[in-house]
């Protein structure tokens, strides 16, 4: 077999966009996204999740809304302010009740919402795992200890002092 080189291939980068449209708007939509972008997508996905979220299990409804918030910002051309994404459920309840998270999803290959789905998550299971295996027990209780040792060496230097130990000893007196 022979070997074919690779600048002979004339690979070029999928740049395509699908125009959809939606309230007498063109909105793009990217047909392909390079994968340190959909690295990054994940990753928000992944951190949007665990930031808001303090659950023993993982959520797969909320890794859907940050997934398709994600994919409306990276995929389109529809720009948000700050303030718009500061409560990002009732800007999701507003795209997806109008329809139009759908639409953006339907236009993009089944391939790229897959990959971008499949991979949130692999890695939101795999965290959950991770937490809750002996690993993860262990490490999370060796972080609580790090930082117990620290509150304690800042309370006994707070306690060293002569004035703070007098203030104590007078809460200590007067709580009997």
């Amino acid at each position: 077999m022979s070997k074919v080189a690779f600048t002979k291939l004339g690979l070029k980068p999928n740049t395509e966009v699908i125009t959809v449209h939606f309230n007498d708007l063109e909105i793009e939509v990217k047909q392909y996204l390079p994968i340190q972008e959909k690295l990054e997508l994940v990753g928000d996905v992944i951190n949007g999740v665990l930031a808001t979220d303090d659950n023993k299990f993982p959520n797969f409804l909320k890794m859907d809304m940050f997934l398709n918030l994600e994919i409306v910002f990276k995929y389109t051309n529809i720009s948000f302010t700050e303030k718009q994404k500061e409560d990002l459920p009732k800007l999701y309840d507003l795209l997806a009740g109008a329809g139009l998270i759908e639409k953006i999803v339907d236009t993009i290959p089944k391939a790229e919402y897959h990959i971008l789905y499949s991979t949130s998550v692999d890695s939101l299971e795999g965290i959950h795992q991770y937490k809750n295996s002996a690993y993860g027990i262990l490490d999370a209780i060796s972080t609580d200890y790090e930082n117990l040792n620290l509150d304690i060496d800042t309370l006994t230097s707070k306690l060293s002092n002569v004035e703070n130990l007098d203030l104590v000893k007078d809460v200590v007196t007067k709580l009997g």
